[in-house]
């Protein structure tokens, strides 16, 4: 029961907030049944008539509203990219037809988007990834064949300016590692199929010795595969390192433990406001950093001073 979940980690609910025996639920914008999620189109219908953004605000506005609901957006990253690049404080203001046409191609896939399916552990996930010269896309699926399948999730991320660098095959091979994190709170332990659109992929996964960027890839995370057709069947063995290990390495870390101290004292002050403001949050009790100005969208994992010379060592 719910309610004895509540009660073994102590917490509470507002009883007038809460609802039961329900078939529908209206949460933070999403409407949510036993086996999809849908966008609440009640939130979304006022998007229809939002006004082409006029200066910085109202653009970081209306993306702070897609943001929210770039699981329900394919290729999310890459339609919203001129957006992204004209929110940049570096960046001089310009209103063109380029950003135009993203707003509007946003605004619709808001006020039409897809409905995501609720995960069944019983069926097959299936990943599809791509890669751009200056994006990564991918597409958590579920179904039993191939018109059964239904997303769970979309998402996507802009390249980093290195990242941009890579090769055709470099970008394809980094979409799939990317996609198998990103999933990993679905995937983990299971069975799932990946599917790409780059043949030399193929040819890849079949390197006995691979070097450079490509063994590192296919070195994070750990997999074995079994061929099936033109696709890969990946049961996924994800580094077995905890929230706890990586938490008491970095409270080894001096700079880093005084971080910590910081975000779990009680009483936040002028320090805790300094470092969320350089882009330090926690989560699980570890710590991340995230930059607003960043080409890469997802807060990174702090290294501590100590084993930032073994992680060079095994970067390509």
């Amino acid at each position: 029961m719910d309610f004895n979940r509540l009660k073994k980690f102590k917490l509470c609910a507002n009883r007038e907030k809460c609802k039961f025996v329900c078939s529908r639920l209206k949460y933070l914008g999403l409407c949510i049944t036993p086996k999809r999620i849908e966008v609440d189109q009640d939130k979304t219908a006022a998007i229809q008539n939002i006004p082409s953004p006029r200066n910085l605000k109202q653009l970081q506005s209306f993306l702070q509203i897609c943001s929210w609901y770039r699981k329900f957006i394919p290729n999310f990253s890459d339609i919203a990219r001129p957006l992204s690049n004209l929110s940049k404080k570096s960046t001089a203001w310009k209103w063109s037809e380029i950003e135009q046409q993203a707003f509007q191609t946003l605004k619709q896939c808001l006020i039409t988007p897809p409905i995501l399916r609720q995960v069944d552990p019983k069926k097959p996930f299936i990943i599809r990834t791509d890669a751009s010269s200056y994006a990564l896309g991918a597409v958590l699926l579920q179904g039993e064949s191939p018109t059964d399948e239904q997303p769970v999730e979309y998402a996507s991320r802009l390249l980093s300016s290195a990242e941009k660098n890579y090769s055709t095959t470099e970008r394809e091979a980094l979409a799939i590692v990317w996609a198998l994190n990103k999933f990993r709170g679905y995937i983990e332990g299971a069975e799932i199929t990946v599917a790409s659109d780059h043949q030399p992929l193929k040819w890849l996964m079949n390197l006995t010795s691979p070097t450079g960027k490509l063994a590192y890839m296919l070195s994070r995370p750990e997999y074995r595969d079994e061929e099936i057709c033109e696709l890969k069947t990946i049961i996924i063995d994800f580094p077995t390192r905890t929230a706890n290990e990586l938490r008491t390495e970095q409270l080894k870390d001096l700079k880093l433990k005084k971080i910590v101290d910081c975000f779990e004292n009680p009483n936040k002050g002028v320090d805790f406001a300094n470092w969320t403001g350089r882009g330090y949050v926690m989560n699980q009790g570890v710590l991340y950093r995230y930059s607003p100005h960043a080409e890469v969208e997802e807060a990174q994992l702090v290294v501590p001073t100590h084993e930032r010379r073994e992680d060079i060592k095994i970067a390509p």
